[in-house]
């Protein structure tokens, strides 16, 4: 193996991606994009915390109602006429929902397709049950019946199960841009991976280039190095831009003040270690798989399942599906490690089974692109 041969080809791609200003800017501008993705969703979650909701009624609150309420200072209550009157007040949008009352039946109207909908139906039916057990204890006073015995007959309190008391929906969001990170590492991996293989074949430039003192196998690790260099520069930068990110939002948005993270050394070299060796395994891929393709186009139809494979832990998350059962899944494992490790929630034999199971990959992968790319079908199509 020449390693000049191997630092120049290094060289020839990275330049080639440089040049294409198109692609590199592209690659440039998608980190940028995860701090405002998590400033984003501290802003929309304190937004819609403190927002206030304009809910319409038809009846006079009594002082009870009025006492209760003071409970929800985010939403309030308007007095209409009748019926027609508050439709018409929805239609115009002066208020977000509205309840109806006839005798002692409440019926509460709300778009719940909508957030604010939903949140209305929430506090309504809340304080709509914290009225109607009121009610309830005062008739029983009146008749000599103590109220406990009817609604106290048990007791009953409930534990939170979870290590720190933050919103589950949150965390959930939050794994986003942090998955983020490796989507982008296979996409600046497909992106040169591409370009390197097919791309030359279709211009015509890997015969030339093979006319040269220079074998395929040399050829080949140059640009399976550029693509993992850049990939790997590229989650790096990204990485380091999530990070902080989260910690400057831990002091401006209240959404994130029961979000426990903690930037140490252990966290940041696992943190590495995962995007290193996920972006390892995402070069070889790329490499492999564009190496099959006769076109440019070709190689990127065939490559776009591979930059959704680091989305799966996210949606892993939303389903509350048992998450060790994806440590063998290559890169989507790895993405799934990057989150625990940011969250502070890894487990250390979890993560020994990602780490060995992708270096398995890696070598696999290395041994089957040496092989492939000594097939003249390969290398000409």
């Amino acid at each position: 193996m020449d390693w000049s041969n191997i630092k120049i080809t290094i060289f020839k791609e990275l330049r080639g991606i440089v040049r294409d200003k198109k692609s590199f800017h592209k690659l440039l501008l998608l980190p940028l994009l995860i701090p405002f993705i998590i400033f984003l969703f501290g802003f929309l979650s304190d937004f819609m915390e403190n927002s206030n909701y304009d809910v319409g009624i038809n009846y006079t609150l009594s002082k009870e109602e009025k006492e209760i309420l003071k409970k929800y200072d985010n939403i309030d209550f308007k007095v209409y006429k009748d019926d027609k009157e508050l439709k018409e007040a929805y239609d115009n949008g002066e208020i977000s929902g509205y309840i109806i009352k006839n005798d002692i039946n409440y019926i509460i109207y709300t778009d719940q397709s909508l957030n604010s909908g939903a949140m209305i139906d929430y506090y309504a039916s809340t304080y709509l049950e914290e009225y109607s057990r009121l009610k309830a204890n005062q008739y029983l006073v009146d008749n000599n019946i103590d109220p406990n015995l009817v609604f106290n007959s048990i007791t009953y309190s409930s534990e939170s199960l979870a290590e720190e008391e933050t919103d589950s929906m949150f965390i959930v969001l939050l794994s986003l841009p942090i998955t983020y990170v490796l989507m982008i590492v296979v996409m600046a991996c497909v992106t040169v991976a591409t370009d390197a293989t097919s791309g030359e074949k279709e211009r015509g430039t890997l015969e030339t280039i093979l006319t040269f003192p220079v074998n395929s196998s040399d050829l080949v690790t140059g640009k399976y190095l550029a693509t993992a260099i850049l990939g790997l520069a590229i989650g790096l930068f990204s990485y380091l831009l999530t990070l902080p990110s989260i910690y400057v939002c831990s002091y401006i948005f209240e959404s994130f003040k029961d979000l426990t993270i903690t930037i140490n050394f252990k966290i940041i070299f696992l943190a590495l270690i995962v995007i290193v060796i996920s972006t390892l395994l995402s070069a070889g891929v790329c490499i492999a798989l564009s190496g099959k393709a006769k076109t440019y186009k070709e190689a990127q139809s065939s490559l776009q399942f591979v930059s959704f494979l680091p989305m799966i832990p996210y949606f892993v998350k939303i389903m509350e599906v048992d998450n060790k059962i994806f440590n063998l899944v290559p890169i989507a494992n790895c993405g799934m490690a990057l989150n625990d490790i940011t969250m502070n929630k890894f487990d250390m034999n979890s993560l020994i089974i990602i780490f060995i199971s992708t270096i398995f990959y890696i070598v696999l992968i290395l041994i089957y692109i040496s092989k492939q790319y000594k097939s003249e079908k390969t290398l000409f199509g």
